[in-house]
């Protein structure tokens, strides 16, 4: 079978449905795959907000500071205190004022476990530890916690697969930037006298940084290589192989397309709904992006995205740091010939960006590997480059709400695998 190979990547382009197929004979594009993987496809502080319910894990989270789309710091749960944004209701529970869990020991995000009473195993005699709990690894269940405050706790908002789009109204998106963590100060990666990767808080104010998402051709050729072999390895073995388990297969998606954007008049900014008002940054003007095929010239989708929040996560024995971001994205109905475009600079108009992508499909991830060119077609373009991994947030909001209900769920596992994946990309990429 034929993989995808990918032109090295950019900023995240406009939403649309995908149809994943699974992969056919593509010819070469101009970067070639760098592995075994056959003609792979290349791509040129506020008050505490009670909750009725909370999941197990969630209970005795503690509160922390997360930075919206302006800037500003948050107190989890996010609550923006506009009259017209979505509200959680209350009772007299609240996520850190719940007890422990119900075996009585140690944090209740944290599983009872079995005991290996088996003085013939490797260990003898054997428990996790002398509470016999067997205890979540706190990356995971700091952001596992902020998806639930941020996503499942959302009201009045759509919820979707990773790579759809909405329909109408706004829909939630859940996405994992790979980048660089930057001081502003020195223009340089920042350094923090940590050896592993952590969660980055931004109660300092002395600490001024920017998440720029960029990465090397070479970089991004490595990365092409190695989800290339990973699509390979992940079809079903030929009839009678018994040496290879079933895995769940990766699909892939090529795409070239243009984003071209537009400012939006205050009638369209009103018009936004109330749950994307809640989180309109006022000192900058949310951008309609129209998105078209490049081959055939067909308007592929038009959409309004903003920001809601994000948490930056600092990898010190790695190239690259990582992004989790909450957004949300509006599909605009309006007519677009109208709409002055955007600029940029001294009333410069801003540049369009000509999209080469391989989106990878696997479960309820998405990873969208690009090659963005910025410029006009006749000019010499910047190339920048990017990779992104999505999550369903509709799946999040699935088994975040099994979670609330304690009714068997997989939320746990669903985050896991999504910062896995992330991790897992991470540290394949070299300098």
């Amino acid at each position: 079978m034929s993989a995808p190979v990918a032109k090295a990547s950019t900023r995240k382009g406009a939403k649309y449905q995908k149809n994943t197929h699974t992969p056919q004979a593509t010819p070469n594009r101009d970067i070639a795959p760098q592995n075994t993987a056959p003609n792979p496809p290349t791509t040129n502080s506020k008050p505490r907000i009670r909750y009725r319910e909370v999941p197990i894990w969630a209970q005795s989270a503690r509160r922390r500071p997360v930075q919206n789309n302006s800037g500003s710091i948050l107190t989890q749960p996010i609550h923006t205190g506009h009259s017209n944004a979505p509200q959680q209701e209350h009772d007299a529970t609240s996520i850190s004022s719940v007890g422990q869990g119900s075996n009585g020991q140690g944090r209740p995000d944290d599983q009872p476990a079995q005991s290996r009473l088996d003085p013939k195993g490797i260990l003898g005699s054997w428990e996790p530890s002398i509470t016999n709990v067997e205890f979540v690894e706190e990356l995971t269940r700091e952001i596992s916690h902020y998806l639930f405050t941020t996503v499942v706790q959302m009201n009045g908002v759509q919820f979707g697969p990773a790579g759809g789009t909405a329909s109408h109204g706004a829909m939630v998106e859940v996405e994992a930037k790979i980048g660089q963590i930057i001081d502003r100060n020195t223009n340089d990666r920042i350094r923090i006298p940590v050896s592993t990767e952590c969660m980055l808080s931004r109660t300092d104010p002395n600490l001024r940084t920017v998440f720029r998402s960029s990465m090397t051709e070479t970089q991004h050729r490595q990365l092409n290589g190695f989800l290339n072999q990973a699509l390979t390895e992940s079809q079903p073995p030929p009839p009678g192989d018994t040496s290879r388990k079933p895995r769940v297969p990766l699909s892939y998606v090529h795409t070239r397309e243009t984003d071209t954007f537009y400012d939006l008049p205050d009638k369209s900014i009103s018009a936004l709904p109330p749950s994307v008002q809640a989180h309109l940054d006022r000192r900058n003007r949310p951008k309609l992006r129209v998105t078209t095929d490049q081959k055939t010239g067909k308007e592929i989708a038009k959409v309004v995205k903003i920001r809601v929040s994000d948490i930056e996560i600092y990898s010190p024995s790695n190239v690259f740091d990582w992004r989790v971001s909450v957004s949300l994205e509006v599909n605009y109905d309006g007519d677009i010939r109208d709409l002055v475009e955007s600029t940029e600079g001294k009333d410069r108009r801003r540049p369009d960006r000509n999209k080469d992508r391989v989106s990878y499909k696997h479960s309820h991830y998405q990873i969208d590997l690009t090659q963005v060119k910025i410029g006009e077609s006749n000019s010499k373009m910047e190339k920048e480059h990017e990779l992104e991994v999505e999550i369903s947030s509709q799946t999040i909001r699935e088994q975040g709400q099994l979670a609330m209900q304690k009714q068997e769920n997989k939320y746990m596992e669903l985050i896991k695998g999504f910062i896995d994946n992330v991790r897992t990309l991470v540290r394949h990429c070299k300098e």
